[in-house]
């Protein structure tokens, strides 16, 4: 465990997941919406933390749960830790291979002690975390506890004071409360590390705004902090300046409006972007009318610091008219050949995705397809043999070839398992 007090506490959404469904909690089955979606406004709110609950009663359930979770992890950049099935290695492994940051594991689990000589061995203690039901264990097994778990997690009230007044040791709290206080209190524990509870889960909580109501009480919670004040800002006559919204990931321009004071400090206290109208005199939240937010994810100054650069999440589309970008009216086109990295690997892959569903007569990707595995992993050993060939010839442009073809085998074999891109990348985005 490696948790100090002096870090920023953490606020904590849990998703409670029956056979592939949001439901409002353990004892509630009633469906809350889509999985998907819940978990992708979790992620753009402000929340710091997702645990997806798996309170399926079924391993027929549990299996529809896992693919869900797989979707989900799709949609986040927040951790997400998973709770539930984890009676067995076997268990621990889907989910983590899923996409999940750490799964918890419940010291109350009659199949713990069997299994933790394994997970010992196969997992970082970083992938592990602790759902602490008996107080005790702590004194028993304290030790093992820190070289094995990277977190604690409490559950119980009566354990939380148990805890809280006979040791120090770093935990997060999960409490009962939908009272903003109560949150306040636990937090204030030293060694209390972070909360979750039904306040958080609720969609209509403003994250942010509660996030400044914990800060004005003297607690460090992740903010967006502003390296900058709007007075070394070079504003225009009437006091405002140029703001453009682009897609953070596929980086496309997506808005264009100006920003006063009053709109920018908003920006910053919740997260998602204000604009300032020129004929009206006001200042409004982009997508109040609709839901269609566009969610802070960075802001950057020109350098003539007369300009802002906000990268967001756009939920919906961005322009009035329907239209995803309001830059949707094209005036002059030159063909060129795609280089964005991104865009071309997905488009292959898509290309590769669309010939799975519709297969087309002559296609190399349906001969590969319709040959099975066997055929694919041949490919794939076939290209490495050559690229390490190639490598040990110092060919490079052999290299960069055999590279490609490698790309392109990969990605048949990723489409054959409905492995995306986005899998390989938050897989990817977890090995700091």
């Amino acid at each position: 465990m490696t948790n100090s007090y002096t870090e920023r506490k953490r606020l904590m959404a849990t998703m409670y997941l029956k056979d592939g469904e949001a439901v409002r909690s353990r004892e509630d089955h009633t469906i809350i919406g889509q999985a998907i979606e819940l978990a992708r406004i979790y992620n753009d709110s402000g929340i710091d933390r997702i645990m997806l609950w798996d309170i399926s009663p079924t391993k027929e359930g549990h299996d529809t749960t896992l693919k869900v979770i797989r979707e989900i992890n799709r949609v986040l950049e927040v951790s997400s830790y998973a709770f539930g099935w984890t009676s067995s290695i076997r268990d621990i492994r889907e989910y983590l291979f899923s996409g999940c940051r750490r799964v918890i594991l419940s010291s109350s689990d009659p199949e713990l002690p069997s299994i933790l000589e394994e997970c010992q061995r196969r997992f970082r203690s970083e992938r592990l975390a602790l759902a602490l039901e008996d107080v005790d264990i702590i004194f028993k097994k304290r030790a093992e506890i820190e070289e094995l778990y990277h977190d604690i997690y409490v559950f119980k009230q009566e354990i939380l004071e148990s805890l809280v007044n006979m040791t120090n040791i770093p935990f997060y709290a999960m409490i009962e409360s939908l009272e903003l206080e109560e949150y306040a209190r636990i937090l204030r524990i030293p060694s209390c590390v972070g909360v979750g509870g039904p306040l958080l889960n609720e969609r209509a909580t403003d994250i942010m705004t509660l996030k400044h109501q914990l800060f004005e009480q003297g607690l460090l919670v992740l903010l967006n902090d502003s390296t900058m004040s709007w007075s070394q800002f070079k504003c225009d006559s009437e006091g405002l300046i140029s703001v453009i919204a682009q897609d953070y990931v596929t980086k496309e321009v997506l808005t264009f409006g100006v920003m006063n004071e009053e709109a920018f400090l908003l920006t910053m206290e919740k997260g998602k972007m204000h604009y300032y109208n020129r004929q009206t005199k006001e200042v409004y939240m982009h997508g109040a009318s609709n839901e269609n937010f566009q969610y802070v994810k960075s802001i950057f100054l020109d350098c003539h610091k007369q300009a802002l650069l906000a990268k967001v999440s756009q939920i919906g589309v961005a322009c009035h008219t329907g239209n995803y970008s309001c830059f949707s009216t094209e005036i002059v086109k030159k063909d060129y050949a795609e280089k964005n990295t991104v865009r071309l690997l997905e488009n292959i892959y898509n290309v590769i995705t669309n010939r799975k569903k519709h297969p087309r007569e002559g296609s190399y990707t349906n001969f590969l397809l319709e040959h099975g595995i066997n055929e694919m992993v041949r490919k794939v050993q076939s290209e490495t043999m050559e690229i390490v060939l190639s490598a040990k010839d110092k060919d490079t442009e052999s290299l960069r070839t055999e590279l490609s073809d490698l790309l392109y085998y990969l990605m048949v074999l990723m489409s054959n398992y409905d492995i995306t891109w986005d899998d390989i990348t938050n897989e990817l985005s977890q090995r700091k």
